[in-house]
């Protein structure tokens, strides 16, 4: 059996030795106990595949490689985990380009089929069942900025450009709110709200609602 892994990891501002963050000590522990379970049972790691990459102030820093299965990790500017993109910098950031091309791809062929209908109402309601959960997915789950709530937004307002050829940005918002789309940041907040209410119902998640209740992200 052939794995493949990644790693995450986040810097923090240590005053330690320049070539060594304390963070990576426990780190590479972690790794040699998973060589020794891969020779335990007889499972072989892709170092090919498997990847490194740091968040935090010395995210770019120049330190000694991790070790897997023999082999060096390669640093990366970027990963993708569970169809989540996380970016390599100073903050932990999310990068939307994925999001936007997929909703960009799925409305261009909702909109040529659609026009058959000859009816906006009908394209705008496939525009919510269909490209809307690909903006949405995992929001709920992890921090979007201000910046990419922006620009997720835009690509909404370019849609309903392009379906009722309306291009005055009150305009815009007037006719989301007709349809029922509100902003992106609204729409983050209602699913993060639906997520924990759920969480207040299993009492499996006490630990992860305590760490809610504490303010903590």
């Amino acid at each position: 059996m052939t794995l493949k892994s990644r790693l995450v990891v986040i810097d923090g501002h240590w005053k330690w030795h320049h070539s060594i963050d304390r963070i990576q000590v426990p780190i590479r522990l972690l790794l040699k106990i998973c060589d020794s379970y891969a020779v335990d049972y007889d499972i072989k790691f892709n170092s090919n595949k498997s990847v490194a990459m740091r968040i935090g102030p010395r995210y770019n820093a120049v330190c000694v490689p991790f070790e897997l299965a023999g082999d060096n990790l390669r640093y990366v500017t970027s990963i993708k985990y569970l169809g989540v993109v996380f970016d390599a910098s100073k903050h932990f950031r999310c990068l939307i380009d994925h999001v936007k091309m997929r909703f960009y791809r799925v409305f261009n062929c909702i909109f040529s089929k659609s026009k058959a209908a000859n009816s906006e109402i009908v394209t705008v309601e496939l525009l919510k069942r269909y490209c809307l959960p690909f903006v949405l997915y995992a929001s709920e789950a992890v921090t979007m900025s201000s910046t990419n709530c922006r620009r997720l937004d835009n690509c909404i307002n370019r849609a309903m450009y392009k379906i009722f050829a309306v291009s005055n940005n009150d305009n815009l918002w007037q006719l989301r709110h007709m349809f029922g789309i509100p902003s992106i940041q609204t729409m983050i907040e209602s699913r993060r709200q639906k997520f924990f209410d759920r969480l207040l119902c299993d009492n499996r998640y006490t630990v992860v609602l305590s760490v809610n209740a504490s303010n903590v992200f």
